[in-house]
């Protein structure tokens, strides 16, 4: 039986076993057939019949004990090879040039190789300073907006020992000086969700970073948007773009958004 929906053909058992997959995924999995029922607006002889179908191949499982419903492997092995056909410079790219457009600065995309980070790639604006980066350049992560964001993603007894018996160098008077202090700032940057760089690494040069998250809910990858401090005084609206356009990103890389921190 086919159906007409926004102006298309649609076969409307097709869509509705999409749409059972959809209702157990968005409820966290271990959904009743009730309760499935009840969501669809369909009887439960109907749900149970799709529900069974997608379970024969794989798309959704039992719990044998309470006899609820989960998403099956089949789910998981298409999510995987989804994933591993993105490429997070390509799907990054509309934010950093949408980014580096509205502001007319430097538009970064980076992600951590030891403690360091490298820019995977770049969009320089119409008003764009000599920044110290280059696409494949490198940079420390203690002392930068992406590094300190990617370094946000890893936890304390990691990021102590990747510093164990490291001098930090003071490339500014705002440098951070060690590992207690920098422990400090990460904490803040998780609870905040992005970072700033505010004349760490380079004189007048100030920036504010966000966080990429894939599917399984892992900091991959920064952006960042850099340029002169005078020019970063309207620095909220800042960073409220940049945490959108990370969270946007983070979102079509397949992560499950739970909190935004945009204002």
């Amino acid at each position: 039986m086919a159906d007409k929906h926004d102006g298309e053909r649609h076969i409307q058992s097709v869509f509705r076993a999409l749409k059972i997959l959809e209702c157990v995924a968005e409820n966290d999995n271990l959904i009743s057939l009730t309760e499935i029922s009840q969501k669809m607006g369909l009887s439960k002889s109907t749900t149970h019949g799709l529900i069974a179908t997608l379970e024969k191949y794989g798309y959704m499982q039992q719990d044998p004990i309470t006899g609820k419903y989960a998403l099956g492997l089949k789910t998981f092995e298409l999510g995987q090879a989804y994933a591993s056909n993105l490429d997070v410079r390509e799907i990054a790219m509309p934010d950093l040039r949408e980014l580096s457009s509205v502001y007319q600065e430097t538009a970064h995309l980076a992600v951590l190789s030891g403690d360091e980070v490298v820019y995977i790639d770049k969009v320089d604006g119409s008003r764009s300073i000599g920044i110290r980066s280059r696409i494949g350049g490198r940079n420390p992560a203690y002392c930068t907006g992406v590094g300190k964001v990617l370094l946000s993603g890893l936890n304390e007894s990691k990021i102590q020992e990747m510093y164990k018996n490291k001098q930090f160098q003071k490339f500014t008077k705002n440098t951070v000086a060690d590992v207690p202090t920098l422990l400090q700032q990460i904490q803040r940057i998780r609870e905040m969700g992005y970072a700033f760089d505010m004349e760490e690494i380079e004189p007048d040069l100030q920036c504010v970073a966000a966080p990429i998250w894939d599917s399984q809910g892992t900091v991959i990858a920064a952006i960042s948007l850099s340029g002169p401090a005078n020019r970063f005084r309207n620095i909220e609206q800042i960073t409220q773009d940049v945490v959108k356009a990370a969270e946007q990103i983070s979102v079509r890389l397949g992560y499950k958004r739970k909190t935004s921190f945009a204002k």
